[in-house]
C-alpha cells in the first residue's frame, strides 16, 4: 500500500509539473527555458543576433545565441519548429521567400503583405528604418558629373560598365530597362563586393552593384544612386519569430530596437566588424547600452 501511494504522489507531481511547464495562452509566458536567438550565415546577421540578445536580456529574460545557422530555408522552419525563438530578417527578401509572385517594392506594402502571407506560427514585429537593400553605387567624380539618381541614367547607361553578381542581370536587367530606360553597354560578372568596389574605384567599371550597408561606400566616398520608382524592393530589418515564444514585453523591446536603429548604425558597425575587426557581441552591447529601453 505504501508502494501505491508512492507512486501515485510521483505520478502527480509529474502530471503537475507537466501542465506548469505549458503555455495554453500562446502569450510567451512559458518560462520553461531561455529565449533562442539565432542568425544566418553572415556577419551583419550575427550582428543582430547579438543586439536582439543584448536587448531581451534587458527584460531579465535567460537568452542565448545560435549564429550562422545557414540559408533561409533551414532557419525559417526553425523558427516555425519553435527551436529558434527569434531571427533578424530583411522584409523584401523574407516576403518573395514565401510569395516569389509579389510586385510590392515599399517598406509598408511589403510588411503587411508579409504579415499576411506568413504561415501559421510565424510573426513579424516591427520593421527597421535600417536597410540592407541592393543599390547602385559610382564613385564621387561621376555623381558629380550629374549621375546622382537611377533616373539619371536614362541616355547614359550605353556609355557605362556594370559591375555586378551573376545573378542581377536575369534578376534586373529587363526591369532597370523598363523602369529606368537603362541598357548599359556592359554588365560584367564581379562575384565578390570587395572586387567590385576595387573595380569602381580603379576606373574599370562605372557603376557597381553594392548592398546599402556596404561599409566601403563610405570608406571610398561613393555615392548611392537613388531609386525614385523603387526599382530594388526594400529590405528593412525586421525580426521574424515563433508566435508563441515572447511575451509582450520582450516583444516591445524588440519594437523599440527596430525603432532606433538605422542604416546608418549598422553601416558603422559593418565598417568596424570589417576593419577593426571588433567582436559582434561587444559591438551589440555598447550600442543596445545606448538605447532608450
Amino acid at each position: 500500500m505504501k508502494r501505491l501511494l508512492v507512486s501515485v504522489v510521483t505520478l502527480v507531481t509529474a502530471l503537475g509539473a507537466l501542465v506548469g511547464c505549458s503555455d495554453p495562452t500562446g502569450t510567451g509566458d512559458d518560462s520553461g527555458g531561455p529565449i533562442v536567438v539565432g542568425s544566418a550565415d553572415f556577419n551583419e546577421s550575427q550582428l543582430l543576433m547579438e543586439i536582439y540578445a543584448e536587448a531581451l536580456r534587458e527584460t531579465g529574460a535567460e537568452v542565448r545565441t545560435k549564429g550562422r545557422i545557414g540559408a533561409r530555408e533551414v532557419y525559417v522552419n526553425a523558427v516555425r519548429d519553435g527551436e529558434i525563438s527569434v531571427i533578424p530578417e530583411y522584409t523584401g527578401n523574407l516576403l518573395r521567400h514565401f510569395d516569389d509572385d509579389t510586385e510590392a517594392t515599399g517598406s509598408e506594402r511589403i510588411h503587411s503583405e508579409l504579415r499576411a502571407k506568413l504561415p501559421e506560427g510565424l510573426r513579424v514585429l516591427d520593421y527597421s528604418s535600417a536597410e540592407n537593400s541592393d543599390v547602385l553605387a559610382v564613385t564621387e567624380k561621376t555623381a558629380d558629373s550629374g549621375l546622382r539618381s537611377m533616373a539619371d541614367l536614362d541616355g547614359r547607361c550605353g556609355d557605362l560598365v556594370l559591375g555586378a553578381p551573376a545573378e542581377w542581370a536575369p534578376r534586373w536587367k529587363q526591369r532597370i530597362s523598363e523602369v529606368y530606360g537603362c541598357e548599359f553597354s556592359e554588365i560584367r560578372n564581379l562575384q565578390a563586393g570587395s572586387v567590385r568596389v576595387k573595380e569602381l574605384t580603379e576606373g574599370r567599371i562605372q557603376v557597381a552593384n553594392l548592398f546599402s550597408t556596404t561599409a566601403a561606400i563610405d570608406r571610398n566616398d561613393l555615392v548611392t544612386l537613388d531609386d525614385p520608382e523603387n526599382m530594388f524592393p526594400a529590405q528593412n530589418v525586421v525580426p521574424l519569430v515563433n508566435r508563441g515564444e515572447l511575451d509582450d514585453e520582450q516583444r516591445g523591446v524588440l519594437d523599440r530596437v527596430s525603432e532606433q536603429l538605422t542604416t546608418r548604425d549598422l553601416t558603422r558597425m559593418n565598417r568596424r566588424m570589417s576593419v577593426d575587426k571588433a567582436n559582434p557581441r561587444e559591438l551589440a552591447e555598447e550600442f543596445v547600452g545606448g538605447l532608450d529601453l
